[in-house]
């Protein structure tokens, strides 16, 4: 039976990119610096377990923690190939552990934050976490460990699945300057599937192949893709493993609760940060929680000022994920038709939710658009 209740200002349900995150924004602010704060995970956050990439023209918060950046991507369909510049946008690869201990090591100014490893049983509406060691409550409980995904009638249901291995090479195999963020020249499968390379040296490169489909698909398959990947394009047979990473990301316009109650907020995929049409998410994290620990410190409701009322994007991803699903088009076409068209940096705007209403026109002019305008109108009138 758990312990006597423990009682805090804040409770973080998650030590993940969420939960993390928003422990150091909170640490960010002057007047939350004195707050007891619980940092509650099951796991003890010492294993590199996952990577995750996004853009930016600033300095990130955690750019200590970066494993490499670049400032142009190569792209690949069956028609088109080019090294495009994304300035004054970098493409940046976080390292999960790196990132732990970073924010960890933040935590140890600061006596009033606490971690503990505990898994969390309940969670209910008044703020009180059930764990199998302990009951803890709090005034604010920030929740990105329990969810679940609403299935509901007229909305779009993918997932971005994908199977990294982290490689290295006796002989030098790659350029550093020249990572690839989509090759389409893989076998679709009727889907959309494509690879991606990060290389952090001449020697060492995160190689991934990533779909968006209604469902995974064995783990052999990805096995099997990589290794002939790595044979046809990269000439690459004989290499170390160093490191493995799986994952499955919902792609879905159902809406995410960004509360259970006044007391109990959901952060990260929980709370809706997952861009449903690309599955990135960790810049979306730092929107959702620099928000959330600048409205704390003024003394505000942590979801003030969220709710908006036209989500334009919210909009793009619903007609993307129909595009996709109705697969009137090829996936890969898709892709071709931005990249071969369009400056990198105004696409990546684009999926960074950053853009003016004559950017996203000019998106939408590079597409195929008796298909996207037919999706539109259904999705509009939602048919």
């Amino acid at each position: 039976m758990p312990d006597k209740s423990h009682t805090y200002d804040f409770i973080i349900a998650g030590a993940g990119a969420a939960g993390l995150s928003l422990m150091c924004h909170l640490l960010g602010h002057p007047e939350l610096q004195s707050k007891r704060i619980l940092l509650l995970d099951r796991d003890a956050k010492q294993t590199n377990d996952r990577t995750w990439c996004f853009w930016e023209t600033s300095e990130s918060p955690f750019e200590s923690c970066l494993k490499s950046q670049w400032s142009q991507l190569y792209f690949h369909s069956p028609k088109f190939s080019a090294l495009l510049d994304i300035s004054p946008y970098r493409y940046k690869m976080l390292d999960s552990l790196s990132f732990y201990q970073h924010c960890f090591s933040r935590m140890k100014d600061f006596p009033n934050v606490e971690f503990r490893q505990d898994e969390i049983v309940t969670l209910s509406p008044e703020g009180v976490i059930t764990g199998k060691q302990a009951v803890y409550e709090a005034q604010y409980v920030f929740n990105s460990v329990l969810f679940q995904i609403p299935k509901l009638p007229g909305k779009h249901y993918l997932v971005q699945h994908f199977k990294g291995i982290f490689i290295k090479t006796a002989q030098p195999a790659f350029k550093p300057e020249e990572p690839t963020l989509m090759d389409f020249r893989v076998a679709q499968h009727q889907d959309c599937r494509f690879m991606y390379v990060l290389p952090v040296n001449a020697h060492e490169a995160l190689v991934e192949y990533t779909g968006f489909s209604e469902a995974a698909l064995p783990q052999e398959a990805y096995d099997c893709e990589i290794k002939q990947y790595l044979q046809d394009y990269l000439r690459i047979t004989d290499y170390e493993i160093m490191h493995e990473e799986f994952g499955i990301i919902p792609m879905t316009d159902a809406p995410f609760s960004k509360s259970i109650s006044e007391r109990v907020i959901n952060i990260g995929t929980a709370g809706g940060a997952t861009k449903a049409s690309t599955g990135y998410t960790f810049s979306f994290i730092q929107r959702q929680c620099a928000a959330i620990a600048r409205n704390l410190a003024q003394g505000k409701k942590p979801l003030a000022g969220a709710d908006k009322i036209l989500d334009k994007y919210a909009f793009y991803d619903s007609v993307f994920l129909r595009v996709l699903l109705e697969k009137k088009i090829e996936s890969w076409e898709i892709f071709h038709s931005m990249f071969s068209k369009l400056p990198a940096s105004l696409i990546l705007k684009f999926l960074n939710e950053e853009t003016s209403l004559w950017e996203d026109l000019r998106i939408m002019h590079a597409m195929d658009q008796q298909v996207f305008l037919a999706a539109a109108v259904k999705q509009a009138t939602r048919k």
